[in-house]
C-alpha cells in the first residue's frame, strides 16, 4: 500500500476567514462522514449553572432541542445547538458563538452521574500557527443541581498511553496509536487502501468509567479541530469537527464512531500484511 502524508491546505487572512465564515449560503452544521446518531432532546427545558472556579460560571437555558440562550458578558445570546446522548445520563452538546470575532464555539460533556462538566472552547485562528487552525482549551467545572457543589472534576489522563485502536466512522477505518498525553498518530486508511499517517496534537480527559473525551486538532491537514465522547465498553462514540473545511467552508458538524476496537502486536502486524479487514472484519 502507498504512504503518503496530506499537505497543509490554503491558507487565508483574518480578513477572508471572516469571509467564509460569513458566507450567507452555508450552513455549518451540514456535514457529515455518512454516520451520525438522532439528535438527543435531553436537556429541552432545563436551565443549567455550570460553575468553573470560584463565582465563575456558564449559565444555559435550553428552549427547545435546537435552540438555547445562554449568559455571555452580561447579555442573554440565543444559539443553535445539537445535543446527543454518549452514554446514560451523560450528554454531549456544542454551539457557536454568534457575531463573534475571531470565530468561537463551546462544546460540552455533561455528566449527571456525578455532576461534572467538561467545557471546550474553541476559536479559529491559532497565533502559533495560522489564521486558518483553530485553537481550544479545555476546563473542568460542576453542574449546579441544586445542592452542595461536588469536590473532585473530571481531569486530564494518560489511561490510553500506549494502546492502539481501529475506529470506523462512516466508510473509512482509522487507527488510533495513542503515543503519549498530548499527542496520537492518526493512521487513515481510505477507500483505495490508502494510508495517511499523520502526527496531531491531542488531549484526553476521564469522564467516567469506560467514558472518555478525546480532542486534537488536524494539524496535517486543514486545521480543523475534532472532540469526541468515547464510550470504550461499547467502543462508540459522538462527536464533533470545528474549523474551516479542506474545501473551505465552515464546518461545525456532528460524526459518530460506529465501531472499534483495541488492536494486539498481532493484529497490528496482520492489519499491515493482510489489510485493516483482516482484523476487524467481525465488526
Amino acid at each position: 500500500m502507498a504512504m503518503e502524508r496530506r499537505l497543509r491546505q490554503t491558507q487565508f487572512s483574518k480578513r477572508e476567514i471572516l469571509e467564509i465564515v460569513n458566507d450567507p449560503n452555508n450552513n455549518p452544521y451540514e456535514g457529515s462522514l455518512g454516520f451520525r446518531r438522532p439528535f438527543c432532546n435531553a436537556l429541552s427545558g432545563q436551565k443549567l449553572r455550570i460553575v468553573l472556579r470560584g463565582t465563575s460560571a456558564l449559565n444555559y437555558e435550553f428552549i427547545d432541542e435546537h435552540t438555547l440562550r445562554w449568559l455571555y458578558l452580561g447579555k442573554w445570546r440565543e444559539e443553535y445547538y445539537e445535543c446527543y446522548e454518549a452514554a446514560p445520563n451523560i450528554y454531549f452538546f456544542y454551539h457557536m458563538h454568534s457575531k463573534s470575532i475571531p470565530p468561537k464555539m463551546t462544546a460540552m460533556c455533561l455528566d449527571f452521574n456525578t455532576g461534572l462538566a467538561t467545557i471546550n472552547n474553541a476559536q479559529i485562528g491559532n497565533d502559533q500557527y495560522t489564521p486558518r487552525d483553530t485553537s481550544s482549551r479545555i476546563v473542568f467545572g460542576a453542574i449546579d443541581l441544586g445542592g452542595e457543589l461536588p469536590t473532585k472534576r473530571h481531569s486530564f489522563t494518560d489511561d490510553f498511553v500506549g494502546k492502539v485502536a481501529a475506529w470506523k466512522i462512516g466508510d473509512i477505518w482509522l487507527t488510533h496509536h495513542y503515543i503519549n498525553p498530548q499527542f496520537f498518530l492518526n493512521e487513515i486508511i481510505g477507500f483505495d487502501g490508502v494510508f495517511l499517517t499523520i502526527a496531531e496534537p491531542a488531549q484526553y480527559v476521564k469522564i467516567f468509567e469506560d467514558i472518555y473525551v478525546f480532542s486534537w486538532r488536524e494539524m496535517a491537514g486543514p486545521g480543523l479541530m475534532g472532540m469526541d465522547v468515547m464510550d470504550l465498553s461499547k467502543m462508540q462514540s459522538v462527536g464533533l469537527f470545528y474549523g474551516i473545511s479542506e474545501d473551505d467552508r465552515l464546518e461545525c458538524y456532528g460524526f459518530s464512531r460506529k465501531a472499534g476496537k483495541w488492536l494486539s502486536i498481532e493484529d497490528r502486524k496482520i492489519m499491515h500484511k493482510e489489510g485493516i479487514y483482516s482484523v476487524v472484519g467481525d465488526l
